[in-house]
């Protein structure tokens, strides 16, 4: 096929734009014509200065030069152009000789090098597989700033990921994280994770994190919390989040929707329904659920667990004397008192009135005992606002195993009611068979 048949095949350069650069007229003036035919803008220079202002004004897509160009060589021009923007396809054209001494002496793995006398179908070859590249590579950033605009108008925070990690943040995200573009939150130094917590603990790995929900086989509820490292005393956003794979394409994106408004609602259903109000201790119908759990946990490991039950001394003189602000202050500084001092695994409830209960996993009843001294030996220290003495009087009690629920209760209750008896701001705790200890009686 000559280059007569060749110009009236269909080819891929249309708008393409190509920047030719030949010291020889004729030469420049038939590969141009050429070119014209295929691609929608051809630019002509004789030399190398011409060439670098026509490619500064008019950024085309490729640029075929000779090796010998006056002014600045075509590896001169090739290494600025490659500078500048990589992805632009460059040729350069010389003699094998010229060819073979320049890249012995000089790397340009983006330049194509093509020996002359060229074949021009050979040539047209070239430029024409260049084109399609270049058309394969707009249509690319095409689809990319379409989904990148779908998802900036998307009212849902949302990520990319790909195999690299992170790919995009939309709009939605990022004003939950204080940034203005993605630009931006690259420059600042944070990641992703910074922003995340899966419960209390930091998502170090948000990809693999989408990768797991999108596997997620029982297609289970999953929530993350959106916070931000600079300012942590702002409330956390809760939101739920899903996973799904891009369309012909390896990359993953997660999905936030925000729940915070329901969260928070359900979490004061919860609150109300397991926590007192006033002393913020769990409620009696919690610690019917704790003490299940901790005595099933007991008797099958075989562990101790013992149970202190206290109650505020006189507490009714209190409230009668400084009224009853007075003595909710007293309810409330005793809890936060308590729960203070307790370990992590240990729960304080409020029984009722003026009682509470705490119940200790892992404690016999010389630890519980030892517990319940310290508990009373700090109210009697502590300054309650408005109200001075306020002691109170506890009972301990340790599970015997295979015993009710309601008898280990009933145990640590007689033990309160003898600490009372036996003048008040004291321990007691029920003693076992062969076990006398210190304040037990």
């Amino acid at each position: 096929m000559d280059m007569t048949e060749r110009i009236r095949q269909p080819h891929p350069g249309k708008h393409v734009s190509v920047l030719l650069a030949d010291p020889e007229e004729l030469t420049r003036s038939v590969l141009g014509r050429a070119l014209r035919t295929r691609f929608t803008v051809v630019l002509e220079a004789e030399n190398g200065i011409e060439a670098l202002a026509l490619y500064g004004r008019h950024r085309p897509d490729m640029v075929a030069a000779t090796l010998r160009l006056p002014g600045l060589d075509g590896a001169g021009l090739a290494l600025t152009v490659t500078g500048t923007d990589p992805r632009v396809a460059v040729f350069l054209l010389g003699k094998p000789k010229d060819i073979v001494t320049l890249m012995s002496s000089l790397s340009l793995p983006a330049v194509r090098f093509v020996p002359t006398p060229a074949d021009p179908d050979r040539l047209l070859d070239l430029f024409e597989d260049a084109a399609r590249m270049v058309l394969l590579r707009r249509a690319a950033g095409e689809s990319e700033r379409l989904v990148r605009f779908f998802l900036d108008a998307s009212p849902h925070p949302q990520a990319i990921f790909s195999k690299n990690g992170l790919e995009y943040v939309n709009r939605g995200l990022l004003r939950y994280m204080g940034f203005v573009s993605f630009h931006e939150f690259q420059a600042s130094g944070l990641a992703l994770g910074d922003f995340l917590l899966a419960g209390e603990t930091p998502l170090t790995d948000p990809a693999g994190f989408s990768q797991a929900v999108l596997d997620d086989p029982l297609d289970r509820e999953h929530v993350l919390c959106l916070t931000h490292p600079r300012h942590p005393d702002r409330p956390a956003h809760v939101f739920q989040a899903a996973a799904s794979r891009l369309p012909d394409s390896e990359r993953i994106m997660l999905t936030l929707t925000d729940i915070t408004e329901l969260e928070y609602e359900k979490r004061d259903l919860i609150d109300l329904a397991t926590v007192d109000p006033l002393t913020r201790a769990f409620n009696r119908r919690k610690l019917a659920d704790v003490l299940a759990e901790e005595t099933t946990r007991a008797r099958r490991y075989g562990t101790p667990l013992s149970v202190i039950l206290l109650d505020i001394d006189h507490f009714k003189k209190v409230n009668d004397t400084h009224g009853h602000d007075a003595g909710d202050t007293v309810l409330t500084e005793m809890a936060r008192l308590v729960m203070g001092l307790l370990r992590e695994s240990d729960r304080l409830a409020r029984w009722g009135g003026e009682e509470f209960f705490v119940v200790a996993p892992g404690v016999g009843l010389g630890g519980g005992v030892e517990l319940a001294e310290r508990l009373r030996a700090a109210v009697a220290d502590k300054d309650f606002p408005g109200v001075p003495g306020v002691t109170a009087s506890f009972g301990v009690a340790e599970y015997l195993p295979g015993e009710p629920v309601e008898a280990l209760v009933k145990r640590a209750d007689a033990a309160l009611y003898r600490a009372k008896a036996g003048g008040r701001n004291r321990v007691q705790g029920q003693r076992l068979k062969g076990s006398p200890s210190p304040g037990v009686d």
